[in-house]
């Protein structure tokens, strides 16, 4: 008789969720659960068919108990929630792109003006103003970030002092507010995202990774005490996958490593 193979042992804990709800999508793919009463009705052989779970030692609540979870836990990779905060921002992130808007259109328009104290104010701040037309456009961080260089460029002179020849305090102080509630809703959404995701996948993770550990050691047991050509293809095709998964990981940890090394590019516009 030749050598008996098992299923190797990896560590899961490493896998973030995607992966690891793959890793456990694909192990359970490789057989099928037994239904009550399948001993009593004839077996169709086919080279397509899957090895039962009896086959492999896994009991019938075993396996209900592991779809159960690895349903819930699919769920939670693939979770897409409109949440209060997701509206809410939404609404702020408007608000502010209505300000920006108003706020550098005035200025460019009244470099026009017939009022020569006026026309003045604009056409300096405009040189200032300039590399944040169109930041509005930028992704919600980018945004965020330039939105505060503006309020702090026009905390100097003499832009507050033209800021102020404009009429435009005001909306100055409305494009603070209304960025400081974005940043506030984000932080809020991003912990509630958080806390809810992290705690319920852990809480699904805990159950699962016994169940996992269990089939595969009662797979590797049943092919050692009454191993089939089924049981030593389930095996065989356990650590392909597990050698695929590390494989991944490997890659991906790989990749993140290189991109924390490389350096950061300005995200700030050109200025024309």
């Amino acid at each position: 008789m030749g050598t008996l193979t098992k299923i190797q042992e990896y560590f899961l804990g490493n896998l973030n969720n995607s992966e690891y709800a793959n890793h456990l999508n694909r192990f359970r793919a490789l057989f099928r659960k037994e239904e009550s009463g399948e001993d009593d009705r004839p077996v169709i052989e086919s080279a397509d068919s899957l090895v039962s779970s009896s086959a492999l030692g896994f009991s019938n609540e075993m396996v209900t108990a592991f779809d159960t979870d690895l349903g819930l836990l699919d769920d939670l990779v693939n979770l897409s929630r409109t949440s209060d905060e997701t509206a809410l921002l939404a609404e702020e992130d408007k608000r502010r792109d209505d300000l920006i808007v108003y706020f550098t259109t005035t200025i460019s328009q009244t470099r026009k003006s017939p009022v020569a104290a006026q026309k003045n104010a604009a056409i300096s701040l405009y040189n200032q103003v300039k590399p944040y037309v169109g930041i509005y456009k930028l992704a919600d961080q980018q945004e965020t970030q330039q939105i505060n260089g503006l309020l702090l460029d026009m905390e100097k002179e003499p832009n507050k002092t033209n800021v102020a020849t404009l009429g435009l305090t005001t909306v100055l102080d409305e494009l603070k507010a209304s960025n400081q509630r974005f940043i506030e809703l984000t932080a809020q959404r991003t912990e509630g995202r958080a806390v809810a995701t992290v705690e319920n996948s852990k809480a699904v993770r805990l159950r699962l990774d016994p169940l996992y550990d269990d089939m595969a050691l009662l797979a590797t047991a049943t092919n050692v005490i009454n191993p089939t050509a089924e049981t030593a293809a389930f095996i065989t095709s356990v650590n392909a996958l597990i050698d695929e998964t590390k494989a991944r990981y490997n890659q991906r940890i790989g990749i993140a490593k290189a991109n924390k090394n490389k350096k950061p590019e300005d995200d700030r516009p050109v200025i024309e």
